[in-house]
């Protein structure tokens, strides 16, 4: 359920960057949501008291699934730092109820990102749409520039908010104190956390990769009745077949997302709680130190 809210780190920003550019730099593609509306009849009482139903129910779902989003996204935080703490495992109950506690400050956090996030992405498609009036070589550098910046950016913001959360739980600290906190943690590590971004982009598109190819393995039963339909020429089994793949597949990928959102959770934490009590230095850095020894 965490990952309701998103995957931290970059990947879910660079899926929205891809999207925008994609959509000729601009945010949102297609029809916009009055078109949809436009069409039907709003003159009947009973199709506007019917709209606000589902719109009230839509609303209660939305909610509910962001309520347990953020508890678990909580939870998953009180896990892996008790876990680096006591090296031993925190009750199911008390993760939750940390997390829980902890709901609002959580919230008000992640809209905060997606909000800036949303703001970073803006932005560059504005400046992307200027500098495409222009043409030639410095054109294309200075998009991919602005390209790289605000995905710079969107990093500070993402791991700003890791670490402001992990403030949150770890020492209890109000929303204002522990973006103060996360800010200056992220200052001192900026590399390390660049880092650990780009790794785990890497394996987001491992993860997908796995995710796409996984619906091979699903429908493998779906095959079989698929074959016992053709000889005994049931063609009720046909359906049966398909909507046992749908089913396993659904299954698969959301068990195969809930753990990869749980491994990129704690690897963000690890690398809070790491920072936090003892430092880190940059993997890059210590290459480059040894690569200019050598030489």
């Amino acid at each position: 359920m965490s990952a309701v809210i998103g995957q931290w780190g970059l990947s879910d920003f660079l899926g929205a960057f891809y999207r925008t550019v994609s959509n000729g730099f601009y945010l949102y593609g297609g029809e916009p949501l009055s078109d949809y509306f436009s069409v039907l009849n709003w003159h009947k009482v009973t199709l506007v008291l019917l709209s606000l139903w589902l719109i009230g129910i839509i609303l209660l779902v939305i909610f509910s699934l962001i309520f347990v989003a953020v508890g678990a996204r909580g939870a998953i935080i009180s896990y892996a730092i008790h876990y680096y703490k006591t090296g031993k495992i925190l009750a199911l109950h008390d993760a939750w109820n940390k997390g829980i506690k902890k709901f609002l400050p959580l919230l008000s956090i992640a809209l905060l990102t997606r909000l800036l996030q949303l703001v970073d992405l803006g932005l560059f498609s504005i400046l992307a749409r200027f500098i495409l009036k222009g043409n030639g070589l410095f054109s294309s550098f200075l998009l991919v520039l602005v390209g790289a910046i605000s995905i710079l950016i969107a990093l500070l913001i993402e791991a700003s908010a890791i670490y402001a959360s992990g403030y949150i739980l770890l020492e209890n600290k109000n929303i204002k104190k522990s973006l103060q906190k996360g800010w200056s943690l992220l200052s001192d590590h900026l590399m390390v956390s660049l880092e650990l971004g780009l790794v785990l982009v890497f394996l987001n598109v491992l993860f997908l990769g796995v995710a796409v190819y996984g619906s091979f393995v699903a429908f493998v039963p779906s095959l079989i009745v698929w074959i016992i339909a053709g000889i005994t020429g049931l063609n009720g089994l046909i359906i049966f077949g398909m909507y046992t793949g749908m089913v396993l597949y659904a299954a698969f990928i959301l068990v195969a997302a809930g753990i990869f959102n749980a491994f990129v959770t704690c690897s963000w934490v690890y690398l809070f709680m790491k920072m936090h009590h003892e430092g880190i230095v940059s993997r890059t850095f210590i290459f480059l130190k040894k690569f200019f020894r050598l030489s």
